[in-house]
Order: C-alpha cells, then structure tokens, then sequence
C-alpha cells in the first residue's frame, strides 16, 4: 500500500501532526511508524507532565506563539474528551536579590505574551498562599496545569486510527530512499513502506532521521538527562503548587522544581546531565553509539568549554542526593536527603550548532516531499497540537 504520507514518530508532536492533517482532509492515507512497542515511549512519557502557560519565552518567537496557542488547543481538546487533567497554578520563587533581575523579565514576558491575572508576590503573600516557601519575591502564574501527556498521545493516536490512520510499532527506520516516484522507507527488520510525502517527528533521533533521507544538519541532538525524585508520603503536601525557581535565561533548562503528579506523587527535579545514551532512562545507562557520536562532535567541546562551571554544579547535583536536597531547601527549608527518592528519568533532546550554541527554538527543514521538525523543545507537549496544526498547514502549502 502507498501512503500520501509517513511520520516518523509517535510522540505528541508526530500524534497531533496527524491528528491536524486528518482534520484537514480526512481522506489522506496517513502511516504513523514508531520504533517503540508503544506510543509516547521516550521524551513525552518521560516529562514532568507540566502543562506550560508561556510565560518563559520570548515574545514572537515559535515558543511563546505556539505555546499559548496550544494551552488553549490542549484545555479543549481534554475537555472535550474527558482527559482529566489539574489547574494547580505555578510560583515563580526569586530566592536571592540577584534573581530579581531576571523573575521581572519573566514577568514582563508573561505580559508582553497575553498572560492574564499574573501576580508579583512579596514575602508575606507568599506564606500566605504557600506558608513552607521561603521567597523575597514571587510570580504567581494560575494558568500552569499538570497531566499525562501519555493518555493525550493515545486519544489522539484513537481518534486517527478511527479517520483511517495506520499504526506500525515496533518499526525502526533505518533506510530512506527519496526517488522520483516516492519516498522508500526501509526499516531494521527489512519491511519497507512508500510514501508520496515523509514527516519527521522522531524527537531524540530526529537529527539522524533527516540525514539518512539526505538533509545536510548543521546541527546535532545532544541528549541531557534529568533525574527527578519523589518526596516521602510525609512530605509530599509541602506545597500546594508547582514551585519553581528562578532559571539561568541563559541557558534552556528551568531548574529543580516542585511538581505534582496526576496520581498525588510530589516530585523534585530535573538536574540536567549529559546522558550516554540517548534513550538510557535507567541510571548508569550507557551506548557506545552515542556516546561517540556526541564526543566527536566539534560543537559539543565548544558549549563545554563555554558552560562547565554550569556543567559542573549540575553534575554535583547528580551525584550528591544531600546537595540536591540543599538546593531544593533554598525554596522550602527542611528537606533532607532522606525525604528523597528516586523517581526516574527524561532525556532532553539539545540540538547544539556547530560554534556550541544551544537551539532554545523551534528548528525544522521543509524540503520538497519533506518536513524535518528536528527541534521542539519544551514546551513541546503543551504546544502539539499547535505545532502540529504548524506542520499541517506546510504540508498543505507545499502540496498546492
């Protein structure tokens, strides 16, 4: 059977692409390839299921737009379907003088992208609406939910699947031919699909996907990991929101942060650690391939040489569950590392150029017959269905 078209990948961004082209033209013979046994197996299942309001990002830029664009989209397509998810709101905590600077650019980001009822908090409204947080200043941001991401990808997944998608797991790409007629994809175990047109939503190897169909990538996927724990049963209501700190806006990562999770879980992560394997969840995981594949890349030793200071209280963090513990009891004294364990894990997709700087937008390559999405970093899942719905309209631009 020839397809009008393959995507490569079935994680939120891959989900919701063909979720939007099927709004477009149910009529589309659309195939959905994932490596995986299962859906949404690597960076959507494994994030902290945080549903973003936007008001991180520079205003204009992909993030802002298609986040607040796809925080309204996501709402209502829970809404409409039942997905259960909860309006927790978020604090942003300034815990030292010389964060300040930098929570009132965030908050002017927040303003200057839409964001309505924002609030700046003094220390005394802080303990009022959250009495273990220890801040001298605050924003508070009502907007920010928490979810499974993984029950969104399979609603989508079922309602395509009803439209007349075909889903193929368990198919690992490893041989694109883009002929004249059509585009071959050959996977490991030699069974091959043909496809009029070809997607690329593979997230973590998304970079290597666009150049085996011939993409020139000046660019490379350095994946981070982070490692989140869980407070004890004890602890867990420490807080009532999701607490985060003030980040480096230097660099793409929001710190270690409170999170709750949609089964009552309190969690405290991510650290931010280069990962030896680009799906390696469990620690101490490791591949060769990877691993080589990032050392011998010149523009790795580049953002090293530039941010090892950074690199090294990460990796202090890592390693040390009592400095963890300390940092988290910057926001909320009186966690110890016995109130800690382990929780698991995600990998971050860091595309990295060729001088070491880090790609903290959205990244694509729309070439005939193909589009590349070869970076949607967070907030990727909050803003699927408004990537998607992104991805669709090239799609249709491009077939006109």
């Amino acid at each position: 059977m020839k397809f009008d078209i393959c995507i490569i990948g079935a994680g939120i961004v891959g989900a919701s692409t063909a979720y939007q082209l099927l709004l477009k033209n149910p009529g589309l013979k659309i195939l959905l390839l994932d490596k995986e046994s299962s859906p949404a197996a690597h960076q959507t299942g494994h994030n902290s299921g945080v549903i973003h309001s936007g008001i991180y990002y520079k205003p204009g830029s992909y993030k802002a737009k298609n986040c607040l664009e796809g925080y309204q989209m996501l709402l209502d397509f829970c809404n409409s379907h039942g997905i259960p998810y909860q309006k927790t709101g978020k604090l942003i905590v300034a815990s030292k003088p010389n964060e300040l600077p930098s929570l009132e650019r965030i908050h002017q980001n927040g303003i200057q992208n839409g964001l309505k009822d924002l609030q700046l908090l003094g220390p005394e409204s802080i303990q009022e609406i959250e009495p273990n947080v220890r801040s001298i200043k605050a924003i508070l941001v009502p907007q920010a939910c928490i979810i499974d991401y993984i029950q969104v990808v399979r609603q989508l997944i079922g309602l395509c699947v009803e439209k007349g998608l075909t889903l193929s797991l368990n198919k690992e790409v490893a041989t694109i031919r883009n002929t004249e007629k059509a585009i071959e994809i050959i996977c490991e175990d030699q069974s091959c699909f043909t496809a009029e047109f070809l997607i690329n939503c593979a997230g973590l190897q998304s970079d290597r996907i666009a150049r085996i169909s011939g993409i020139h990538m000046p660019y490379h996927i350095i994946p981070f990991k982070g490692i989140y724990y869980k407070l004890i049963p004890e602890k867990k209501d420490i807080v009532a929101r999701l607490i985060y700190p003030v980040p480096d806006l230097k660099f793409p990562f929001l710190g270690i942060h409170y999170t709750r999770t949609m089964s009552g879980e309190q969690t405290l992560g991510p650290n931010a650690i280069l990962a030896y394997d680009r799906e390696g969840y469990r620690p101490g995981s490791f591949r060769w391939k990877d691993t080589l594949d990032t050392f011998a890349y010149p523009g790795f030793w580049k953002l090293i040489l530039n941010h090892w200071q950074t690199g090294l209280q990460e990796y202090r963090r890592n390693y040390s569950i009592h400095f963890f513990a300390k940092k988290a009891s910057e926001m909320t004294p009186g966690i110890v590392a016995s109130d800690l364990s382990y929780h698991g894990s995600g990998i971050r997709a860091q595309v990295v150029n060729e001088k070491g700087a880090m790609v903290d937008d959205f990244l694509h390559f729309r070439v005939p017959k193909m589009i590349h999405i070869c970076n949607a970093p967070s907030p990727a899942a909050t803003a699927g269905l408004s990537i998607g719905k992104q991805i669709a309209d090239w799609y249709f631009e491009q077939r006109t």
